[in-house]
């Protein structure tokens, strides 16, 4: 009899530590295993809160968040493990970092993002090439002669203006140029123009004043400038025209 209830006590104390070890086992595992929060503060590196802020982090659950205003968010139900974290924001530059989450044990995160430099100013374009055609224009052919007697052989006769080609290149145009009456006021938008004065008297009109020509003068005509001639005296005014900025045309 003695012997049954001994039996009867050892079985009952082990069926006891049996149930009783059961739910302490299930609560340690619980415990090991309770998700938890993750909060962040995000700061620009003078401590403003900065929102908008795209928050992921990947581990053994994904989770993704914006801050808000307050440069704040969190992510909820976060199971224990190890998590990359991702921080992006536009013209701030791109923090990773790696953190661990315990079981049932609330993490803060304090994160200071820096801004993106500024993008460097493009290069400037190359020049544009010449569209004037004188790169493609034929050099043209070397000439000399003597004025004197071109002049004695192509005189101005009764012709009121005369003018004579001389010369022609892949960027200017030299002419003989002989007034009797006034050339008109004219400018060219596109050629600048040297005046020579060979013989005779005159005025130029250039701009808005007149400069009086005599034998041996010189001027300088800029492209877009107005010109006019008139010849002074008896004799007609003959003058050297050179005219650069573009391709000479025969």
């Amino acid at each position: 009899m003695r012997t049954f209830l001994l039996t009867a006590c050892i079985l009952g104390t082990a069926v006891s530590a049996h149930l009783l070890g059961e739910p302490q086992s299930s609560r340690r595992r619980a415990a090991a295993s309770a998700a938890t929060t993750v909060s962040f503060s995000i700061t620009d590196p003078g401590g403003l809160p900065l929102s908008g802020v795209n928050v992921s982090g990947t581990g053994p659950v994904f989770r993704e968040m914006q801050t808000t205003a307050g440069g704040l968010t969190r992510f909820l139900n976060v199971k224990p493990g190890d998590y990359r974290l991702r921080f992006e924001k536009d013209g701030f530059l791109t923090l990773e970092r790696d953190i661990t989450v315990k079981s049932g044990a609330p993490l803060d995160v304090d994160v200071t993002l820096d801004p993106a430099p500024e993008a460097e100013a493009p290069a400037p374009a190359p020049p544009t090439p010449a569209t004037d055609g004188t790169k493609s224009a034929p050099p043209g052919e070397p000439r000399s002669l003597d004025l004197v007697s071109f002049l004695e052989r192509n005189g101005l006769g009764k012709d009121p203006i005369k003018t004579d080609q001389l010369g022609c290149t892949a960027s200017a145009a030299t002419s003989l140029v002989q007034v009797r009456d006034e050339v008109k006021e004219q400018s060219r938008p596109d050629a600048d123009e040297v005046l020579y004065v060979v013989a005779g008297e005159g005025t130029l009109r250039l701009g808005n004043k007149d400069v009086p020509l005599s034998a041996a003068s010189l001027a300088v005509v800029p492209r877009g400038t107005a010109r006019r001639l008139t010849r002074q005296g008896k004799n007609p005014l003959i003058l050297l025209s050179v005219v650069s900025g573009k391709a000479c045309t025969k």
